[in-house]
């Protein structure tokens, strides 16, 4: 009993003592947070933001535009900071949103990183044509314009549906249109042959636009690659390719009623229409294939085969293949006729041969890369769009 009480007593005092040392431990404890709070405080840093507002048809200085971040107000561009310029002090690092306003134009909305740059060019449209990045727009690049549509499809009761996804929020379909570039159209290095490399500046001879009028918008399920609004035609006349987008393809395409997850038709000069949907955004590469540099699909199917020369993927004799494989110093081996796959439930055989190793992204149309025959294709577009 004695040697209880005793252990008892011991573990009490012991017990009293660890609370007066609680205190100056908790005291250090705060005085440690508040000195880390002060070198936090200290460490965020701020600087000047100049942004600058034109017209993007023009490209002339816009006074009185009204310029928000992050929600607040920061004033209006004037000749005070320089024409069409407002001068924003104290912007912290990191990222935040920029709006921007003017009377008879559309809003400009975008999200930035501040310190990437000390100034933001900003192009007013007073039309639905709205350029992405103007201060890179090239008079000799591509051209490229998104729109939305109105209708996805959905393969559990092999429907098209309605949807106001995009034509009631412009914000999520230029952040879709924006994700869509900066993956496939800007990343093209990813998917092309490394022993043929691009242009070091391809990415500038891109130009970028999407085109928003909600209340005409495009109809990605009429017809193979959709259907654009008379209306566009009439204010989009410099386009190399129109990419109609839609939010989603639901479910997975297993069955030829179906509707096509991507299509390309060329309906004449200015006329290149494209579909693709937000969701399946690598098919972008196979679209863009067609629809910008003239690549042929290597699977064998119901679909449009030709020799595109100069520099074609796809030949219209196995002697035509090898002789350009030589000429290329490519395999001549690799020349094999687009045929069905070994194990397809569908026999198809076309009088046309190809080069380009599997996975083929012209064969796959979601995954794989282009090769060499592709590649050296698309760097002749490319430089060629600079002549």
């Amino acid at each position: 009993m004695n040697a209880e009480r005793q252990i008892t007593g011991h573990s009490s005092r012991l017990r009293k003592y660890q609370k007066y040392l609680l205190v100056p431990a908790i005291l250090a404890i705060l005085v440690i947070i508040g000195i880390h709070q002060m070198v936090s405080a200290d460490s965020i840093q701020t600087g000047n933001l100049v942004v600058a507002v034109t017209d993007y048809h023009n490209d002339g200085s816009l006074d009185g535009a009204a310029v928000y971040v992050d929600g607040g107000y920061e004033g209006t561009t004037s000749e005070t900071d320089g024409a069409g310029t407002l001068n924003i002090s104290d912007i912290a690092q990191g990222s935040h949103t920029l709006r921007v306003t003017d009377s008879g134009y559309r809003s400009f909305l975008e999200t930035f990183t501040y310190p990437e740059g000390p100034e933001i060019h900003v192009a007013l449209s007073d039309s639905p044509l709205v350029p992405l990045i103007p201060e890179n727009n090239n008079s000799r690049g591509l051209n490229i314009v998104f729109i939305p549509s109105s209708t996805y499809f959905r393969t559990s009761d092999d429907s098209v549906v309605r949807t106001n996804a995009y034509t009631d929020n412009e914000t999520l379909f230029r952040q879709d249109v924006t994700r869509i570039i900066n993956d496939t159209f800007d990343n093209l290095g990813a998917v092309t042959d490394p022993a043929l490399p691009l242009p070091s500046d391809y990415q500038s001879r891109l130009n970028f636009y999407y085109y928003f009028d909600p209340a005409n918008p495009a109809d990605a399920f009429s017809g193979c690659a959709g259907t654009v609004p008379d209306s566009y035609w009439d204010n989009v006349t410099f386009s190399d390719l129109t990419v109609v987008l839609y939010p989603l393809y639901d479910g997975l395409y297993t069955n030829v009623s179906y509707q096509p997850v991507g299509c390309y038709v060329n309906s004449g000069t200015g006329h290149k229409v494209m579909k693709v949907p937000a969701n399946r955004e690598t098919l972008a590469y196979h679209e863009s294939g067609h629809g910008l540099y003239g690549l042929v699909d290597a699977y064998c199917g119901d679909t449009d085969y030709f020799e595109n020369d100069p520099y074609p993927n796809i030949w219209s004799s196995q002697n035509g293949c090898i002789s350009s494989a030589i000429a290329d110093n490519r395999d001549p081996s690799g020349c094999r006729q687009v045929q069905s796959d070994p194990g397809d439930t569908d026999t198809c055989i076309k009088n046309f041969w190809r080069s380009d190793p599997d996975p083929d992204i012209m064969k796959t149309g979601e995954f794989g890369m282009f090769g060499a025959a592709s590649t050296e294709r698309i760097v002749y577009i490319l430089n060629k769009s600079e002549e």
